[in-house]
């Protein structure tokens, strides 16, 4: 979650994405739109609110977090959503943008702070 804050991505943009990123959920049709790089549908399916600023941000975002392989097209979205729990794991580990099980474990037990406040 610190990663949206760097770059000041609005909670609303942020909650799908990270859902997207970790969960393999999908993130609805305008946030499906941003990934595959479909401007016109994601701006035309875009609620009202939102503002260039936060596309902007979402993506910057985009661009310096997210695996290369959830995103830049449709085929990647869909491969992205398809792939197991373990290997988008595997992805977001090796990239550092999540704990390992390990690390996850051992962060819970010393009740760490700063672990308590990725999660929120």
């Amino acid at each position: 979650m610190a990663t949206f804050a760097k770059w000041e991505v609005p909670q609303d943009f942020a909650d799908p994405m990270y859902n997207y990123m970790v969960f393999g959920f999908s993130p609805g049709g305008c946030f499906t739109a941003i990934l595959a790089n479909d401007w016109a549908r994601a701006i035309s399916s875009s609620h009202s609110a939102n503002t260039v600023q936060a596309f902007k941000a979402l993506t910057n975002w985009m661009l310096e977090t997210l695996p290369r392989e959830s995103y830049g097209n449709y085929e990647a979205v869909k491969f992205w959503l398809a792939i197991t729990d373990s290997e988008r794991r595997d992805y977001l580990e090796r990239l550092r943008l999540i704990h390992t099980e390990k690390e996850d474990f051992w962060l819970n037990i010393k009740g760490d702070p700063v672990y308590e406040s990725e999660l929120y």
